[in-house]
């Protein structure tokens, strides 16, 4: 579907569900498992009151870019409105993570797939994206404190040019970490990090190895397509074996449509979800990071308050001597005054803005954990649907397959 830019932010019907073929239905359970299972992907999630759907992608050739339509029903007094129908470009989804990112630096924001630029209006790829965003979304809604960002009401309600003027008022500033360095810093999440650690090299791995594997099934299954045509051949050329060369290769193309399709799926679910929670490995590092530097600030003013307390008591103590200062008229006692009265007053300054500091930290520490410990619950989730919904795939697949096997040991029997 082609649209002209100022189409954009306006809804649109969603395309047919494709038909099953009369070839193909004894296959149908391993593709109701690739649009049902997940809730890892293409899933509706409804936490308490926002339900968020992204689907229907189309391409605007014109202007080089995809816009996918985004559903929204709510019963938040905040939306004054119970639905809203918009479509939104990958950008603005980049906008929403970025905003958010800058709003709650000690929350985990929903990672995004990265951006592709080849090949970006392929069939699978679309689908594949859409399923990612609509997963973004769907976890941003469930957070109970993002789901309540201004900006998330913006992306999900405004017009596309209310959202554009809105992202120019937002702004976004490049964040830099403190020059402060980390050095042998004990902190409350050490286990994490160490956990997060070991966990990046084991998908890092699992990455590899799905990909090696998906190769080797993709051979496969292309070189199991090449056999069909080559019995059609043979059957052509033996009158007495063309019934069971012709159901012969037209069951093993059955079986090799339902491999490829199997594989298809399984890079659907499990590399795509690798992916995901490589990049969550990430962005939860970068959280703890952001915490710890807040750590940083709160031990430095808390060090440094202390230092300049001894600097304040070895200058009490001392007996007042001449200095620079004298030479202008002032006598030594009034001189070491005003120095205990500067330092009285930066000790004060330093121990309120270590204060808030450390009430910041607080803060933080707790949104930190309480993010950290929903990750886990999520993940966990995510991973036993996600080898539930595989375990269902290669049981049909190999059911269906052994059904296929047996329709032609029983027809060459009879022959």
């Amino acid at each position: 579907n082609i649209m002209s830019k100022g189409d954009v932010g306006a809804a649109a019907a969603p395309p047919a569900p494709e038909q099953p073929t009369e070839e193909n239905k004894e296959f149908e359970s391993l593709r109701d498992i690739r649009f049902s299972s997940v809730s890892m992907y293409d899933k509706p999630h409804f936490e308490e009151d926002i339900l968020v759907t992204v689907d229907d992608a189309q391409k605007h050739a014109a202007e080089s870019f995809v816009s996918y339509r985004v559903i929204t029903k709510t019963t938040r007094e905040s939306f004054q409105q119970e639905e809203f129908h918009v479509r939104r470009r990958y950008n603005d989804f980049h906008w929403l993570c970025s905003i958010l990112t800058q709003q709650y630096p000690s929350h985990i924001i929903p990672p995004l797939p990265q951006k592709k630029v080849f090949n970006k209006y392929d069939p699978d790829f679309l689908r594949l994206r859409q399923l990612a965003l609509n997963k973004f979304l769907c976890r941003i809604a469930e957070h109970p404190i993002l789901s309540t960002s201004e900006h998330f009401f913006l992306f999900l309600s405004a017009r596309q040019l209310e959202l554009d003027e809105a992202k120019k008022a937002a702004g976004l500033k490049k964040f830099t970490m403190p020059q402060i360095p980390i050095v042998n810093m004990e902190t409350p999440f050490k286990d994490t990090s160490e956990y997060l650690d070991s966990f990046g090299k084991l998908l890092s791995s699992l990455s590899a190895e799905s990909t090696k594997l998906h190769k080797e099934q993709t051979e496969l299954s292309n070189s199991l397509m090449t056999l069909p045509p080559s019995l059609m051949l043979w059957a052509n050329s033996e009158e007495s074996l063309e019934p069971v060369l012709s159901k012969f290769g037209a069951g093993v193309g059955r079986v090799s449509e339902a491999m490829e399709g199997l594989v298809s799926l399984k890079e659907e679910m499990f590399t795509e979800s690798i992916k995901e929670y490589q990049r969550y490995v990430t962005t939860v590092k970068n959280v703890l990071r952001n915490r710890d530097h807040m750590q940083v600030a709160k031990d430095f003013f808390t060090t440094t308050v202390l230092s300049k307390q001894r600097d304040l008591e070895r200058l009490e103590a001392s007996e007042p001597g001449k200095s620079f200062a004298t030479f202008f008229g002032k006598s030594p006692a009034q001189v070491k005054s005003e120095k205990i009265s500067r330092l009285q007053q930066e000790i004060t300054t330093l121990s309120n803005e270590g204060e808030q500091a450390g009430d910041a930290l607080v803060v933080a520490s707790a949104a930190v954990r309480s993010d950290i410990e929903r990750w886990n619950i999520n993940k966990e989730k995510d991973c036993r649907a996600l080898f539930s919904s595989l375990s269902a795939a290669h049981t049909d697949y190999y059911t269906n397959s052994i059904a296929v096997w047996q329709e032609l040991v029983d027809f060459i029997d009879k022959e």
